[in-house]
């Protein structure tokens, strides 16, 4: 899977280019740059933050808000840092901004046009401009939120009982259906899914491969300990801890040894051989345990993929795994299960998670699978020197 860039700017103008097939030269064109200037942005090599008016013009190219393609420049400048970038703006802010923006909406006009010799259309410099369809504008701003938000129950979440959620509810299922069927086309945002298999095995309740891996320390455990007791204690106590000369004594003797050691006895070398075994055995497991863990993510990526296949989003969608996140069982992890969400891209997501196999339906015990493992490294020809 292609890695995204670390360029904000970069990372919408792939996003652009992916969906649309786009050039670079193309887009620079349209954008009013140079094809090199466009070549930095996308690598990060912003040196000073660009004008507004190429910004502004790359927000409209891109099918961006001017506010994304400026917080990117200003990342990519290092005016803005990953922490301020992420966190949330005041309500009042946000507010006054969705004001002003509806507002100037109610500006926009639209050119009326006239026929052409040809039979063609072109703009009619003498007719007045007709405004635009404002209430148009609204339904549309507020379906592209509620997909990039993940549905309407989601959207709506906050105070799902309220009278303007019943407005807004019934714009909604009017523009895009009762059961959102056409809301998916307005998403402007990308789609960008993490999945964690530890994670997701403990939200769904399947335990047993946890409960497995558990079993087979504990088995090791086990075996070290009794391995241990044939390790012959020398009489005496500790009381010689407390005594200066005999621990100066302890000291030299160590000292002694590890400058001359005296060769294990077949007693002691089995039992390090016994204990060494059992550790390899546990560094196979942790390993195998992993592995496991990640081919059940690759499984994962490979049936969300295909699920949201299914809903033709118009904007670029990834799905990746991270095996190094920390298991919240506390909260959970917000993994979408079935008969808990609503939205399409959940409900797609929940799907897949339920029909793809999870660890705990391999062969076998991990102890048994990593044993297994082992001996075949063991049995299998070694190249000679």
């Amino acid at each position: 899977m292609a890695t995204r860039p670390a360029s904000r700017l970069g990372q919408l103008i792939e996003d652009y280019k992916r969906v649309h097939s786009a050039s670079d030269t193309g887009l620079a064109d349209r954008i009013g740059i140079t094809r090199q200037t466009l070549v930095q942005w996308r690598n990060g090599e912003l040196r000073t933050l660009p004008t507004q008016a190429n910004l502004r013009s790359a927000a409209t190219q891109l099918g961006c808000p001017y506010r994304t393609v400026l917080d990117a420049a200003l990342y990519d400048t290092g005016y803005l840092t990953p922490p301020l970038a992420l966190e949330p703006r005041a309500y009042a802010d946000v507010f006054a901004e969705a004001v002003a923006i509806l507002t100037e909406a109610t500006r926009l006009t639209n050119q009326r046009v006239r026929r052409t010799a040809t039979g063609g259309w072109e703009p009619d410099p003498d007719a007045p401009p007709d405004r635009i369809d404002w209430a148009a504008f609204v339904t549309e701003a507020l379906a592209g939120a509620t997909a990039n938000a993940g549905g309407i129950d989601n959207v709506l979440a906050g105070r799902p009982g309220s009278w303007e959620a019943a407005v807004v509810r019934d714009v909604l299922n009017a523009a895009v259906g009762q059961d959102e069927w056409d809301l998916w086309r307005y998403r402007t945002e990308p789609v960008d899914i993490i999945l964690k298999p530890e994670q997701i095995l403990y939200d769904v309740g399947d335990l047993e491969h946890m409960a497995a891996y558990d079993d087979a320390e504990q088995e090791l455990s086990r075996r070290e300990e009794e391995i241990s007791r044939s390790v012959p204690i020398k009489p005496g106590g500790l009381d010689w801890v407390n005594d200066p000369v005999q621990v100066a004594e302890f000291h030299a003797a160590i000292r002694a040894e590890a400058e001359n050691p005296t060769p294990p006895t077949p007693e002691e070398q089995a039992i390090d051989d016994a204990l060494a075994a059992v550790q390899a055995l546990r560094d196979r497991l942790q390993a195998q345990q992993r592995a496991e863990l990640a081919d059940y993510g690759q499984a994962l990526v490979a049936a969300v993929t295909e699920h949201l296949a299914d809903l033709n989003l118009p904007v670029p969608v990834s799905v990746t795994v991270d095996l190094d996140a920390q298991l919240d069982a506390l909260h959970g992890g917000g993994t979408p299960v079935i008969g808990e969400v609503t939205g399409a891209i959940d409900v797609a997501i929940a799907d897949a998670i339920m029909t793809t196999p999870t660890p705990s339906a391999l062969p076998g015990t991990p102890l048994e699978r990593a044993e297994a493992a082992l001996s075949r490294d063991q049995d299998a020809p070694r190249n000679p020197e």
